[in-house]
């Protein structure tokens, strides 16, 4: 594996403060497993894998693909602002679909989330926006490989209604699931109206579901 994808998972362990170990125990796999994802260039590696480890890692599993087989295709940039003094967010809970809800294949369902200023500094003309990146992962062969399918929100952005410091404000998109099952992500970042970022160093708010028919039992109960 190259030095760049071991750069990506250290710089993702120092950041998130820890260990490989932890790394494994929080992704649900083995020393081996993760040293194999480390070492083996050449093997692709499962999807549950990469979807485990991207999952501890905190960042979209098609990040994760992009750095380990397609170093040579850019990210698209994101705009970024330094954070103003005093202003502040933290995510209450999940008030639907927490993560690893199930949901049916093609579903549409609104994920709602519960945010509050903690800050000093009044939320005006803010938007949740998807962040998911659009990446295109290559074999090496050139063929192009589908390894994971995206949710669908019905919006790329939802205005966050104007919030008074200590105010809490709930905020919903409607996705619509893939076909096929799968465990799929969608991460979404406060910005301000022209694009920039509110907290360009924060983890954001995310929907993780288990797209899978056996969550026809689990709406029939």
């Amino acid at each position: 594996m190259s030095d760049h994808f071991s750069r990506y998972i250290q710089e993702r362990l120092s950041a998130l403060g820890i260990s490989q170990s932890e790394l494994c125990r929080r992704a649900g796999v083995s020393r081996q497993t993760l040293h194999s994802l480390l070492a083996d260039a050449a093997k692709l590696p499962a999807l549950n894998t990469v979807t485990a480890v991207a999952g501890a890692l905190q960042v979209h599993p098609l990040r994760l693909l992009q750095v380990l087989f397609d170093e040579r295709v850019p990210v698209a940039g994101t705009v970024r602002s330094r954070q103003r003094r005093g202003d502040k967010s933290a995510f209450v809970r999940d008030v639907s679909f927490p993560d690893g809800a199930l949901v049916l294949p093609g579903q549409c369902f609104v994920k709602t989330w519960e945010l509050q200023n903690v800050g000093s500094v009044p939320w005006v003309g803010r938007v949740l926006r998807c962040v998911d990146e659009e990446i295109t992962v290559y074999a090496r062969t050139g063929e192009q490989l589908h390894l994971a399918l995206p949710l669908k929100p019905d919006a790329e952005q939802l205005p966050i209604p104007d919030t008074l410091p200590g105010e809490k404000v709930q905020l919903s998109m409607a996705f619509t699931a893939p076909d096929s099952p799968a465990t799929v992500l969608s991460y979404w970042k406060s910005a301000f109206a022209d694009g920039r970022l509110c907290y360009p160093n924060a983890r954001g708010v995310w929907v993780k579901v288990l797209v899978s028919t056996l969550a026809t039992a689990a709406f029939e109960d």
